[in-house]
């Protein structure tokens, strides 16, 4: 059988089959090599690889390329913007789920950008006041009301063309009616997203990608919302003031070298949250994620 090295990117894992779009746009089902188990390293949805094709469109991957960053659950990489998705009521807005959400992302190098929707129950300024004084990109919207928001809608296009996204939010918070409003062609793809990420007891977890165009690609992470980031290490102790940029900001200013900026007297960072510079809820979420990274320990990691 006719072989040829080419270069792709997985857009679909599933129990050790992966789906590789090759840079012609040819599609093929992949097996990796064993040796990325000695090396302890699994490929993920998002990889850029190297990898052996052959003419029946399956194929054997070989290589992946150094990655932006790496989640576990979702089991993806090489995330450039992760999309949260809140709804000002029904459900109400978690804070603490929103504001470990961003610190992740800020942690691995992603972006993000928060949507709030179902702005026509309930406005919504005063949570976005919130997260943009945090400096998170944020948009309040409403995706029951597709015609009287055309140009937000085209306004979010525009500020994810070109990179890889992947959407989160809690259950019934309107992602995939936003989803659908961004891009009416793909319902019948989020149908499919819906499906295979139902909690079945026999369902087998599949992440994946669906192309918007040549350079932009979504895909949907359900369990993003509701996994443990502590025990999954998908934030560290060191790194927490740096995933909420709002408080660093006014913790460099300290004028204690070793302060956690939890609760000290003459802590700069309390001294900005008491003058309001620094949300109140921000703080919270902070002090509350130090507690539970503090108890992890060397070995449980």
């Amino acid at each position: 059988m006719a072989e040829n090295t080419l270069s792709g990117r997985i857009i679909k894992s599933t129990g050790g089959l992966y789906t590789v779009e090759a840079k012609d746009g040819g599609i093929y089902e992949c097996r990796a090599k064993g040796a990325f188990k000695i090396e302890k390293l699994t490929p993920l949805t998002g990889d850029n690889v190297k990898f052996t094709a052959f003419e029946d469109k399956s194929g054997f991957i070989t290589d992946i390329e150094d990655r932006k960053n790496a989640f576990v659950r979702p089991a993806v990489a090489n995330v450039d913007t992760f999309i949260i998705v809140a709804a000002s009521a029904k459900p109400e807005p978690d804070l603490y789920i929103l504001d470990k959400l961003t610190a992740v992302a800020k942690f691995n190098n992603t972006d993000v950008l928060l949507l709030i929707n179902k702005c026509d129950i309930k406005n919504a300024d005063a949570l976005k006041s919130i997260y943009l004084n945090a400096g998170i990109d944020t948009v309040c919207l409403s995706a029951a009301n597709i015609d009287e928001n055309k140009e937000i809608f085209e306004k979010i296009r525009e500020k994810i063309k070109g990179k890889t996204c992947f959407f989160s939010g809690a259950s019934g918070v309107g992602k995939t009616s936003i989803l659908n409003a961004l891009y009416p062609g793909f319902e019948l793809e989020t149908g499919e997203i819906s499906k295979k990420i139902s909690r079945g007891k026999h369902t087998t977890r599949v992440s994946t990608l669906y192309k918007v165009d040549e350079n932009t690609y979504i895909g949907d992470t359900p369990g993003f919302s509701l996994v443990d980031v502590v025990n999954y290490n998908m934030l560290t102790l060191d790194g927490l003031l740096t995933s909420f940029p709002d408080i660093e900001k006014y913790a460099k200013n300290c004028l204690y070298s070793d302060c956690t900026h939890l609760c000290e007297d003459g802590c700069s960072v309390m001294e900005a949250q008491k003058q309001g510079k620094i949300e109140k809820t921000r703080h919270e979420s902070y002090v509350k994620l130090y507690g539970e990274l503090k108890k992890v320990k060397p070995w449980d990691k």
